[in-house]
């Protein structure tokens, strides 16, 4: 399996708290099938310091000698989940943003609390630059789990939704869970991933996930979302669908 979505730089944001908690969340992710996995640090937030590309690219070169060394079977790929504001397009096109792994592919989360004509505004001057935009976990968003249809719009205008394990399984509330579960029924999402930030609540093991989707959502889901469209995402190939359904 391939998780694009974690937060397991050391002491770098409210993910992993140390190399050891890192270590841990790699060696929980190998041991549960996961190959390759993409840090994601928390980038581009309001009132706070400037992410350093160069930076999370050698604390990710670092990682994956240390997994090496722990015989830890895993490879590590930079990224970040970048916070959306108006000048993200900008950004990422100066090189001041990483996408995941260096491809065509942010990965963007908003505020939960987001309005909807925000979120296309930002996703279309994205995609007007020639990215396409990873959606983290629209399910979160207010907005979008009060009117689920607008999960539709966004894969027309060709953004790609990323459901989160914790959203399916019912750790951020009802309304996020019946969105995840709407979106997934619908044929929506492209991509899930674990947003891993720690050793025993939100973490690396996406097992079990795997199999809790292909039970309640159909047999394959998880290889297309927790394989195969991952797999192309990191190498900047178009990622595949599921003949999505519309929305009446």
């Amino acid at each position: 399996m391939v998780d694009i979505h974690t937060h397991i730089l050391p002491a770098y944001d409210d993910g992993a708290a140390d190399v050891y908690d890192t270590l841990e969340m790699l060696r929980i992710a190998a041991d549960n099938g996961t190959r390759t996995i993409v840090a994601t640090p928390h980038s581009n937030l309001p009132g706070k310091p400037a992410r350093s590309c160069s930076e999370i690219k050698r604390i990710v070169s670092l990682l994956n000698q240390a997994a090496k060394k722990e015989n830890i079977n895993i490879t590590v790929l930079s990224g970040m989940e970048i916070f959306a504001t108006d000048d993200v397009a900008k950004k990422l096109k100066n090189g001041e943003l990483l996408t995941v792994n260096d491809t065509k592919y942010p990965l963007i989360e908003f505020d939960f609390e987001t309005d909807s004509f925000f979120v296309f505004r930002v996703l279309e001057s994205v995609i007007s630059e020639g990215y396409t935009p990873i959606i983290a976990h629209p399910e979160r968003y207010r907005c979008i789990a009060e009117n689920i249809s607008l999960a539709y719009e966004l894969y027309r205008m060709g953004a790609v939704i990323q459901i989160n394990k914790g959203s399916v399984r019912g750790r951020f509330g009802n309304k996020a869970a019946s969105a995840a579960a709407t979106i997934l029924n619908h044929r929506l999402a492209a991509v899930a991933a674990s947003d891993a930030h720690n050793i025993f609540t939100k973490t690396s093991d996406l097992s079990e996930f795997a199999i809790f989707l292909d039970m309640n959502f159909g047999s394959g889901c998880s290889s297309l979302l927790l394989n195969e469209n991952p797999q192309r995402i990191i190498s900047g190939k178009d990622v595949h669908w599921q003949s999505p359904i519309p929305f009446r």
